[in-house]
């Protein structure tokens, strides 16, 4: 029996943002497939690095997105940044298909998008689309859903925060025990993610009795692998690809750093690291930007307002160890309502 397909057609997103939706079609005897709509610059730029794997996938993307034009009634879930023009190219193409859309962004009223768009015309075209076109919209936020009721005539209905679920390794127990006043980064190493602060700060004269670990990659992991080798407290890990081995590294920290920065077109809109932190009972400390401060209660972490990030590192090497460890079991309390499992029940409108 041929089973039923859901297609995931984004840009370049995680595929880790749909765990729980792959989860839920599994149980019900249903297939999740990942495709591309950016097609031909990423295929000029597979020729030009002679890079042949990735020119056969923009083929496939290719072939996928006409074979949309002679097909009905496919479920599609559309992950496309808010306000991109691309999207009026895109309509004619998903037009005879049930179109879901997922969106992570927060900000529904023009004022704040990563486009930069002020077209009125393109601004009609995404109206229509979410109010008309879609068939359900999935946010990664309930502040998303409360932004997008405010700004359009939609049914609250028609909208479900899914959030994001975690890759069940990360509950997985380990016996090791956790530095004393340890600090860990995950994540890109770009300023907006705060990565200099840190670094300035732990390398200090005054901090030097601090451990912090940094891992990840970006354009500052030179100046993040040049201060790590030059001050003995600061710990630098490329990429992790392996979650066991990031697992272990994570595991051995008392806190969690997002230091994010807010920019003219990004703030921290989720935290995937906050979740799976927390599932190893590492306390998170974040600024308040709109993702974390749907995760982060005074009883599981602490969310300091931007810029305070100091404040905060003192706030937390001041907890008491029987507060630490109230701390600690509620973050690994929470962390399970971002389970595989129950995340998946959100997805459950594409199955109508």
């Amino acid at each position: 029996m041929h089973k039923q397909t859901v297609y995931i057609l984004h840009k370049n997103g995680a595929d880790s943002h749909y765990i729980g939706l792959r989860y839920l079609l599994e149980q019900n005897n249903m297939i999740l497939k990942y495709r591309e709509f950016s097609v031909v610059g990423k295929m000029v730029k597979a020729v030009k690095k002679t890079d042949w794997q990735s020119f056969k996938k923009q083929w496939i993307n290719l072939f996928f997105l006409l074979s949309l034009l002679f097909r009905k009634e496919k479920k599609v879930v559309l992950g496309i940044a808010p306000f991109d023009k691309k999207l009026k190219r895109l309509l004619p193409v998903l037009k005879n298909h049930q179109v879901y859309y997922h969106t992570s962004w927060t900000c529904w009223d023009k004022s704040f998008h990563p486009k930069r768009n002020k077209s009125e015309k393109i601004f009609k075209v995404w109206q229509g689309f979410l109010e008309q076109q879609t068939k359900h919209i999935f946010c990664v936020s309930k502040t998303s859903k409360k932004s997008l009721l405010a700004n359009y005539n939609i049914p609250s209905e028609k909208i479900s925060p899914v959030f994001h679920s975690i890759n069940p390794k990360f509950f997985k127990k380990t016996t090791k025990s956790k530095k004393p006043k340890s600090f860990i980064y995950i994540g890109r190493m770009l300023p907006e993610k705060g990565v200099e602060e840190l670094l300035n700060f732990f390398a200090a004269a005054e901090n030097k009795h601090l451990q912090l670990t940094l891992i990840g990659s970006g354009k500052l992991e030179d100046v993040v692998q040049e201060t790590a080798k030059n001050n003995s407290n600061i710990t630098y890990k490329s990429h992790i690809l392996e979650k066991h081995k990031l697992l272990e590294v994570l595991s051995k920290h008392q806190f969690l750093l997002l230091n994010s920065k807010k920019t003219k077109k990004w703030e921290e809109l989720f935290g995937m690291v906050l979740i799976e932190a927390m599932a190893q009972g590492v306390i998170p400390i974040a600024a308040n930007h709109s993702g974390p401060k749907e995760i982060i209660t005074k009883e599981t972490g602490i969310l300091f307002t931007e810029g305070n990030i100091k404040e905060a590192i003192f706030k937390a090497l001041e907890t008491p160890p029987e507060v630490f460890k109230e701390l600690e079991k509620n973050t690994r309390e929470e962390a399970k309502n971002f389970s595989v499992k129950k995340i998946a029940l959100n997805w459950q409108p594409i199955l109508d």
